[in-house]
């Protein structure tokens, strides 16, 4: 069984899709039945990509005559096989960025993480947002099987898609426990510290900055809180860990606005070798999304030993299940309370810890490429 895997969501700084991808393929290679093709846009090379994929140890296809930009931009109106870009014949093309290119030979899978930009697109990038629109449908109707992250996200599929329920699989993102269950010794924690500047004490973000993960609300709730415990948790600190996205202007002015420029802490695109870290040492984790296709920092956070607040919307209850405080994103008295009363009850704080491990441990990638693997096995015998 010949597969082809598009490998372009796992180059540059990996989000919550190049993890996905990356995770899933590099213990598809264990399959020894089945060999793999990785497809990848590098123009004319310039880009070290070997970084990025590094662990993915199968035959890598890559295409450097032009940029995956510009494929997109002339493949309506220019005829050229996607098969012919990468000079192979493979049974299966999974796709795992929501599109599926035109004039593929071969049965074809694509994953949609989620329907965003349905939902909210005005938090999407206004090009993304183009892209998707303009090419979902006929990569619903070309996949023969369409895999996405959540039962959430499937209804959701269903519903804004019209697609049939029999077409549809869910594969769970996972999340690597023992990654994150980590002990660090305070060498370690000072080092990785002084790498970001953290405080001693912080409250943690860690995603994107851009406007469906309702950063402004996570803000405003922190600065509540401030007022209301005027003693017991000045020293406290917000951390927002993550590459800015979109439209992410509105959540250093609000900073401003509030005055808490001595309190908040950005400290940019975070290393994947020091996230388990930087969850480690927070005390707690606030993950409000406004809409999620999974929530992948909600079980990473839960491996590492941190309570978690976050939304009781799209996906994230599947996610959560009993094991985090779930609010309203949009709920600032609430998110504030919820953060108050976290950092001051032992016991609770406790059941959190206790039951986000056992949550956590239900989700692993190893459980979701076995899935994959079934699905492919499937499509190839039909």
């Amino acid at each position: 069984m010949k597969i082809s895997l598009e490998l372009q969501p796992c180059l540059k700084n990996k989000s919550g899709i190049g993890i996905y991808t990356y995770e899933l393929s590099k213990r598809l290679q264990e399959y020894n039945y089945i060999t793999l093709y990785g497809d990848i846009f590098n123009f004319i090379n310039r880009n070290n990509i070997e970084k990025d994929i590094d662990g993915l140890n199968f035959n890598k296809n890559i295409f450097s005559l032009f940029p995956y930009g510009v494929y997109r931009r002339m493949w309506n109106y220019v005829p050229i096989r996607y098969n012919w870009l990468f000079n192979d014949q493979s049974d299966i093309y999974h796709f795992f960025n929501f599109i599926v290119p035109p004039r593929i030979e071969g049965k074809v899978i694509t994953t949609i993480h989620d329907m965003t930009y349905e939902l909210y697109p005005e938090t999407m990038d206004k090009k993304n947002l183009k892209r998707i629109k303009s090419d979902i449908h006929y990569s619903v109707n070309r996949a023969d099987k369409i895999i996405t992250v959540s039962e959430s996200s499937k209804n959701d599929i269903m519903k804004f898609l019209s697609v049939d329920e029999a077409k549809i699989e869910v594969v769970y993102n996972g999340v690597e426990y023992d990654k994150f269950n980590k002990y660090y010794s305070e060498d370690e924690k000072s080092k990785i510290r002084v790498k970001y500047t953290l405080p001693k004490d912080y409250i943690l973000y860690m995603g994107t900055l851009e406007p469906r993960k309702n950063i402004e609300s996570i803000i405003e709730a922190f600065s509540l809180f401030k007022k209301e415990n005027t003693v017991s948790n000045q020293n406290i600190k917000l951390v927002i860990a993550g590459k800015k996205g979109w439209l992410f202007e509105n959540i250093f002015n609000l900073v401003n606005k509030l005055s808490l420029k001595d309190d908040v802490i950005f400290t940019d695109y975070i290393d994947e070798n020091d996230k388990s870290i930087i969850y480690n040492m927070a005390s707690l984790f606030v993950f409000p999304s406004l809409y999620e296709g999974f929530g992948i920092p909600v079980l990473e956070a839960m491996a590492s030993s941190v309570p978690v607040i976050t939304s009781n919307v799209s996906s994230l209850p599947e996610v959560a299940g009993d094991a985090a405080i779930l609010v309203e994103p949009k709920d600032i008295k609430s998110i504030a309370k919820y953060m108050s009363k976290v950092l001051a009850d032992k016991k609770l704080r406790n059941n959190l810890i206790r039951e986000g491990h056992e949550q956590a441990k239900k989700f692993t990638w190893e459980s979701s490429v076995e899935k994959l693997v079934n699905i492919y096995r499937d499509l190839y015998n039909k």
